[in-house]
């Protein structure tokens, strides 16, 4: 933390030439807000292609996002990059790990956006109440220019996004026995819309996505030492036999085989080693 301003974490600003000194993709542990103002510079790590050389640019960048950054070989790009410990919750429901979010600012935000990071730059360095709540003010403003640039363009969420950010929900709450149903509203498509991402990106459907989730989540479960009856409550099902029937169409091996195959492999492969 920047000593005597709670919740910002860094601050960098200049120009960059990101092609011949990259940044490695890593997780930064806290949410990032990196402004491109001229050039292409943009992450690594996901499928971002060249934006427009003309068009400034947000992305903001969960805490557990592995990214890293680049440019054109002989790209320069003016970028301001600002990290914070936490976000508004409304901003922390539509960025996940699965990549960065980007958001093409307009022209007219650009001479506004600079002057107010400037001055979230020089107030970095004061260490009074006044400046933090500059920052937070700051921080606030973005995150609401932010959904507000979403809301009006929603064709700026991808497909891929939505096909990430689907299959990450399902991840957070296979416990709470989720649906694709359910699945479709948080992402904000309908149901047919969803199984029609998933079908033109030559997915499986998400239905058979979330099998496989569960599958892959009952797995690990198996090798902790779960009991199938405390499987099959924690993943929804109505009883275990059902949880079995639904792992083998998965797997081709119901839990017990499966469990025992792999701890034969296990055990194989450590008397090899030996």
């Amino acid at each position: 933390m920047i000593s005597g301003v709670k919740n910002l974490m860094y601050l960098s600003k200049g120009m960059r030439t990101y092609g011949t000194k990259p940044v490695l993709a890593r997780a930064r542990g806290y949410w990032e807000f990196e402004f491109v103002f001229t050039g292409r510079a943009r992450p690594t790590g996901v499928d971002c292609p060249p934006p427009p050389l003309e068009k400034p640019r947000l992305y903001i960048s969960h805490p557990n996002s592995p990214h890293g950054w680049t440019d054109d070989a002989d790209g320069v790009s003016e970028i301001f990059v600002i990290q914070f410990q936490s976000v508004p919750e409304e901003l922390a429901e539509i960025v996940t790990p699965a990549g960065p979010l980007q958001i093409e600012l307009h022209d007219s935000d650009r001479h506004g956006l600079k002057l107010r990071l400037q001055d979230a730059w020089n107030a970095s360095s004061d260490k009074d109440a006044h400046a933090s709540l500059k920052l937070h003010q700051l921080l606030f403003d973005i995150a609401a220019l932010a959904i507000s640039r979403l809301k009006q363009k929603e064709w700026r969420i991808e497909p891929a996004d939505k096909i990430n950010r689907t299959l990450h929900w399902f991840e957070e709450n296979l416990g709470e026995n989720p649906t694709v149903e359910e699945a479709a509203r948080e992402i904000g498509v309908s149901t047919a819309h969803l199984r029609r991402l998933f079908s033109d990106a030559g997915r499986p459907s998400p239905r058979a996505e979330l099998a496989r989730l569960k599958t892959e989540a009952a797995q690990r479960c198996l090798c902790a030492g779960w009991t199938q009856e405390a499987i099959a409550q924690f993943l929804g099902f109505s009883e275990a036999s059902s949880f079995a029937r639904a792992f083998y169409n998965v797997c081709g091996r119901y839990p017990g085989e499966w469990l025992k195959k792999t701890q034969s492999n296990k055990g194989k492969r450590h008397t090899g080693a030996t």
